[in-house]
């Protein structure tokens, strides 16, 4: 049975900024005097795709992650600000942001409307990019394995962020108080005709099928830009 098409609508956008260490604090600078209200900058280690390299943790890179939530109305001078610090390369020593689409926004009254009006998205922001963003969280120790898994089955590179898990009747406890679980999060841009390959070889890792191991999903990539301009 075929289904009635639905009109899609959005509520802003979430950027995710990866940009060599030292680099968040501008990134947020730039998105606030664009119209953004903030960002939250995590620190992450990039995997270099030199494969011996790697091997040696030699080729590895501190990196910080920039979340931006944007509303519709901020999405294009906000984007048009990073956009000038852009160019024509997928791959930049700068680093690179990334557009996903959000359909849901809840703040604290007082910042504006608590619940979000859709935006209603043509057909430019309606098209997205040959890209998804893969995201695995997996136990501390797991990620490195998980990339180089990934990488053999066509993923370049990813980031690796340090988490942890959230506090269950199953954690152990040490004088009471429980112990919680260490955690990776490792973030891949991969080309979407190679996401199922990824995919594929995850599967094949105890990291991702033991339980309790780890979960790995992808969402559509709208836009990249890769920063090649000087940030600071």
């Amino acid at each position: 049975m075929r289904q009635e098409p639905v009109a899609q609508g959005s509520c802003g956008k979430l950027l995710l900024s990866i940009v060599r260490e030292g680099l968040g604090d501008r990134i947020v600078e730039i998105t606030r005097r664009a119209g953004a209200r903030g960002g939250t900058v995590a620190l992450g280690r990039g995997r270099s795709e030199n494969v011996i390299a790697g091997f040696f943790c030699v080729g590895d890179f501190r990196e910080e992650v920039v979340l931006t939530l944007v509303r519709g109305e901020q999405v294009h001078p906000v984007m048009n600000a990073l956009r000038a610090f852009g160019g024509g390369k997928e791959k930049s020593r700068q680093g690179v942001v990334i557009q996903i689409d959000v359909s849901q926004i809840v703040h604290r009254p007082g910042m504006g409307s608590a619940t979000c009006e859709i935006v209603e998205r043509g057909d430019a922001m309606r098209e997205q990019t040959d890209k998804v963003l893969i995201s695995i969280i997996v136990n501390r120790g797991c990620a490195d394995d998980l990339m180089s898994i990934a990488r053999k089955a066509g993923a370049t590179g990813g980031t690796i962020l340090n988490a942890r898990g959230t506090a269950s009747e199953n954690d152990v406890k040490f004088l009471g108080i429980p112990l919680f679980p260490e955690k990776e999060i490792l973030l891949i841009l991969a080309e979407k005709s190679r996401s199922s390959g990824i995919f594929e070889a995850l599967k094949e890792s105890d990291c991702i099928t033991q339980p309790g191991g780890g979960i790995a999903f992808s969402v559509g990539v709208e836009e990249i830009v890769a920063l090649e301009k000087d940030l600071q």
